[in-house]
């Protein structure tokens, strides 16, 4: 059974509770924070794999608690190097849009052949920490190629094809 969000936010909760009471420094900032609205992240193939709950501080989200469908902590990430600067972290918990990453996909997308581009879908590619948003492109309503966009550069490989095994 998939957990659904009210589960995920609680799991990140307690896991919050047990992250401070440890007095770890670098997450000192948190003890003031808040919990936004969980993220679904699927697999390339689209089926949900797990959530990715923000830790708000100051209208930025300073970290993540990453909760697996089991309802299992599968880590914790915090977006700064030093727990003063909160204000160099990201406006959303995904760190691009949905919106951004269809721009920067646009230029590998060649209607004029007769590609279209889907909407695009949170996932992870291979390992649960690797990111990014995934754009298929359909030639005769069939998925050729698949686009993935992170907040650092833009990749492709054929549609169904997964991450060469010796990199997961």
């Amino acid at each position: 059974m998939f957990i659904n969000t009210d589960q995920a936010l609680e799991m990140a909760r307690e896991e919050i509770k047990q992250l401070i009471s440890e007095g770890d420094s670098m997450f000192a900032p948190w003890s003031d924070a808040s919990l936004g609205e969980p993220v679904l992240v699927r697999d390339v193939f689209k089926n949900p794999s797990y959530w990715v709950v923000p830790v708000w501080i100051q209208e930025r989200v300073a970290g993540f608690v990453r909760v697996l469908g089991t309802g299992r902590v599968a880590d914790i990430g915090a977006f700064y190097k030093y727990p003063k600067q909160i204000e160099t972290c990201p406006t959303s918990v995904t760190i691009i849009d949905a919106g951004e990453a269809s721009r920067r996909a646009e230029e590998r997308i060649h209607p004029e052949q007769g590609e279209v581009a889907s909407e695009p879908v949170f996932v992870h590619d291979g390992p649960i920490s690797r990111v990014a948003w995934l754009i298929e492109v359909l030639l005769d309503n069939k998925p050729s190629r698949w686009i993935f966009v992170t907040p650092a550069f833009v990749y492709e490989r054929p549609a169904g094809e997964r991450l060469d095994e010796t990199l997961e």
